[in-house]
């Protein structure tokens, strides 16, 4: 008479090891497009509140909105309010945003911002939030 198995073989084993190892791989692969996208998410956030806090500046100093223009990419000129406004505003969306870069234009009471930062999840890549709003 055979005596009857106890236990799992080595081949049983190794076959389970294999499978939790995939789990655990997929789970893995999970965790790094979540923290991508978080960090895409913060990124737009961070825009999104910058131009918000730009809009608020504009709508502060209501009697000089036509010295707040200013092209994506342009330098900073003139003085005054506006001016240092303007500059603490490129400087925060270059200090927070990966190739941060912001716009702003004037059309009667239309004020449009726009800004612009590399995304880092995807190479060559870049996004853009425009607020628009009326004063």
């Amino acid at each position: 008479m055979q005596k009857p198995q106890l236990g799992i073989s080595l081949l049983e084993s190794l076959i389970a090891l294999l499978v939790l190892s995939l789990g655990l791989l997929g789970v893995v692969g999970l965790q790094t497009q979540s923290l991508t996208h978080n960090r895409a998410a913060y990124f737009e956030t961070q825009a999104t509140n910058m131009a918000q806090d730009m809009l608020d500046r504009i709508r502060a100093n209501n009697t000089n909105v036509a010295a707040y223009a200013l092209g994506v990419g342009s330098p900073v000129q003139g003085s005054g309010l506006p001016a240092n406004d303007r500059n603490e505003w490129i400087e925060d969306l270059v200090s927070t945003l990966p190739d941060g870069e912001g716009g702003i234009s004037i059309n009667d009471n239309r004020v449009t911002i726009v800004v612009r930062w590399a995304d880092t999840s995807v190479p060559d890549d870049v996004r853009q939030i425009e607020l628009v709003s009326e004063l």
